[in-house]
């Protein structure tokens, strides 16, 4: 049996812990028999180059795990100054010689939320994640308080179970007095079928909806604030129905909207086809059909956690303009701050108020997110985390910052706008 143990060290706190967790587990792997090969990764460069010289003479793995810090779409590498993670795509590009019957196993934070099962699908093998934020352990069977003496071959586990990050105040005293008990990790077979995860099921009910995209005011109102002057040439990401860019067209030069789904574009050619300046184009991956240096502005309005971030960004860079600039909002994962809740409060009261003033949007709304077609595509297209943003954009546009448009009860709408560019491309990441 051979099996690749890699952890990362420095992507945030922890990083010894993590290898003393992933030296315990490799004394387990080998006394059960396994030959293993234990190392540290921290890039996407790293963990590619360990997986290729533990298969260099032709050999398969039976075993993956990896010890760290994740994301909702894997594990986290570099560190939080200059982030680094696969996109979807990325992985698909990774070359994994496994075994059959071979196994992978992430330990970290709500690796089975979304990437455990994205794993499983791409690779065809059986992966295993935890639902819940991680800590390590000095017992594997119950929690037990890390040491501050504790040598660096003192045995530590990787664990999930309630604590302050899912349960507040109340999960993290049940954590420390040992009433909280660990939650296992999860499993997810490759599915028997090709799982439809698009908008497509979807598209007649989201496009009437969203047939005035004048109901997201304070996306709307940000993308036209932070629009320069004159009349840019624009590229929308995951353009949907196509009705922001219709409601720019009097304000823009030409518009070219991208999008995955065949059934949404189908939605903006009937709705906007005689706007002569638009056009609306499907996409396949992180591409964008544009010359270098032709476009003026890059719009993402509540697409940008669907994209392949690093694959994407290069491109972005690629065809724009000396000038010209990215502007993205989104919705991301974070409950609200008790210090927030006047904000939250007046936030929900502006919603309420301009949803009644269309009852026919709030009835659409209703039935677009009831319908189980809508939950089916969410499970597999969740939101990350406030922190991805904040750090990805941040540490890649130093001196921009993540600005907050509306807080909720768990979520909240963000937007960044990396002012003007110069020409070239974003640091380049270690893979491929």
């Amino acid at each position: 049996m051979l099996a690749v143990v890699a952890y990362t060290t420095l992507y945030r706190e922890g990083g010894e812990k993590f290898r003393r967790a992933a030296r315990t587990l490799t004394r387990e792997l080998e006394a059960a028999g396994a030959t293993v090969r234990c190392e540290a990764v921290e890039s996407k460069r790293d963990f590619v180059d360990l997986v290729a010289r533990a298969t260099r003479d032709g050999a398969r793995l039976d075993a993956l795990h990896f010890l760290g810090h994740g994301g909702m779409y894997g594990p986290m590498f570099r560190t939080t100054a200059m982030p680094e993670q696969f996109s979807p795509h990325e992985w698909r590009t990774v070359a994994i010689p496994f075994a059959d019957g071979a196994q992978a196993y992430f330990h970290c934070c709500r690796s089975a939320r979304f990437f455990a099962p994205f794993f499983a699908r791409t690779f065809g093998v059986r992966a295993h994640g935890h639902a819940l934020y991680t800590t390590v352990s000095r017992r594997p069977d119950r929690y037990a308080m890390d040491l501050p003496f504790a040598g660096a071959d003192a045995p530590l586990w990787v664990v999930s179970l309630p604590g302050r990050k899912s349960h507040g105040l109340v999960g993290a005293a049940a954590k420390h007095a040992g009433l909280a008990r660990l939650a296992p990790m999860r499993s997810f077979d490759p599915p028997a079928e090709v799982v439809d995860a698009s908008y497509d099921p979807v598209a007649t009910l989201y496009d009437r909806a969203f047939a005035d995209i004048g109901v997201r005011g304070p996306e709307v109102a940000f993308i036209e604030a932070h629009l320069p002057a004159g009349r840019p040439r624009v590229v929308e990401l995951g353009t949907g129905n196509g009705a922001l860019l219709a409601r720019l067209a009097p304000r823009i030069a030409t518009g070219l909207g991208l999008d995955a789904s065949p059934s949404m574009l189908d939605r903006a050619r009937s709705r906007f086809g005689h706007l002569a300046s638009l056009t609306f184009t499907a996409i396949d991956g992180p591409t964008i059909p544009a010359e270098d240096a032709s476009v003026d502005v890059v719009v993402s309005m509540l697409s940008w956690r669907y994209l392949d971030w690093d694959p994407m960004m290069a491109e972005i860079r690629r065809v724009l303009a000396p000038g010209g600039r990215l502007l993205v909002v989104d919705m991301v994962a974070l409950p609200a701050k008790a210090t927030e809740a006047p904000r939250m409060l007046r936030d929900k009261a502006a919603q309420w108020a301009a949803h009644a003033r269309r009852p026919a949007f709030r009835r659409d709304l209703k039935a677009l997110v009831a319908d189980p077609r809508w939950a089916h595509m969410l499970r597999y297209n969740p939101m990350r985390a406030e922190h991805e943003y904040r750090w990805y954009f941040e540490s890649r546009f130093p001196g921009r910052t993540l600005e907050t448009l509306t807080v909720g009860w768990t979520s909240r709408i963000v937007a960044f706008d990396t002012g003007p560019l110069p020409r070239g491309f974003t640091l380049p990441q270690s893979y491929p």
